[in-house]
């Protein structure tokens, strides 16, 4: 990979030198400097009144090495562009997101983000716009469901769960794995808030699953191990047995926590159905 010492001595060079740039902000792991190893990207934040135009040409991501891709998604509710998503030759990745002043002003008109509440790092200033930023507060409480968004999420799961099964049988395996991904989904946020109700106070779940094994108990880390498995159907069978199993007692617990309707009658009624394609089946 890139030495990442001498790609952020570039990019500083860069703004330093080039007087659209007003600030570079570091946030993610080297802003926090927590958890940062040989594989850690860069989350850069170049704030500029230009925005505008460094985002519809970000030729200037050249500037810090020889670009392997450079590609954006879209971006949803946001006031800024999409950030630019680029991977140097050698592996290191850099996330730019392109901001105006307001962003800065915004927050410390208002408060911190969340992003920024968990950490970040001013690497340069050319006129002292971030110098009244708040200090970082750590990670944000925990949101917890509505009964509406808690049910919702039960019964997709349960509607994705009882179709896999028609996809084992006819051993469409891609399919089985396709509709496998929204049940993982929805088991995640379960299990996100699981961890946010729990009794003795809610860990960090940072987002989509980092650091599962250090915010879950160990018993249920192990069994979400279980719940994937191979592209036969035996191992498709297998890992939704896992999947239904710990999503249905995760799903129960919650709602007790939450005070919410169990969602166990929904349960068993989807498991009878799941149990009548079981047998016979089969074996690829």
């Amino acid at each position: 990979m890139e030495d990442p010492d001498a790609l952020l001595t570039s990019v500083l060079e860069w703004a330093a030198n080039d007087p659209r740039i007003g600030a570079v902000i570091a946030t993610g792991s080297r802003g926090r400097g927590e958890r940062v190893d040989e594989y850690s990207d860069f989350d850069l934040e170049i704030i500029t009144p230009q925005w505008q135009e460094l985002s519809a040409d970000p030729s200037w991501v050249h500037n810090f090495g020889e670009v392997l891709l450079c590609m954006s998604f879209d971006q949803i509710d946001s006031l800024w562009p999409a950030p630019k998503l680029v991977v140097y030759e050698q592996g290191r990745k850099c996330d730019f997101m392109i901001a105006g002043p307001e962003r800065v002003k915004s927050m410390i008109d208002d408060g911190l983000d969340a992003l920024y509440n968990r950490g970040y790092t001013v690497l340069f200033d050319r006129d002292g716009i971030t110098d009244k930023l708040p200090t970082p507060a750590g990670a944000p409480a925990p949101k917890l469901p509505s009964a509406a968004q808690f049910h919702e999420t039960v019964e997709e799961f349960w509607y994705e769960a009882t179709q896999i099964p028609v996809y084992i049988k006819r051993a469409d395996l891609w399919v089985v794995k396709f509709r496998d991904n929204t049940t993982k989904e929805d088991l995640l946020t379960m299990l996100e808030w699981y961890a946010a109700t729990d009794p003795d106070g809610p860990p960090d779940t940072w987002h989509i699953g980092h650091h599962m094994s250090e915010w879950l108990p160990a018993e249920i880390w192990d069994r979400v191990q279980q719940t994937y498995g191979g592209m036969s159907v035996d191992e498709s069978w297998r890992s939704l047995d896992a999947t239904v199993a710990l999503f249905a007692e995760i799903s129960e617990t919650v709602s007790q926590r939450c005070g919410f309707d169990s969602p166990t009658p929904l349960a068993t009624r989807a498991r009878r159905l799941i149990d009548t394609y079981r047998s016979p089946h089969i074996s690829t």
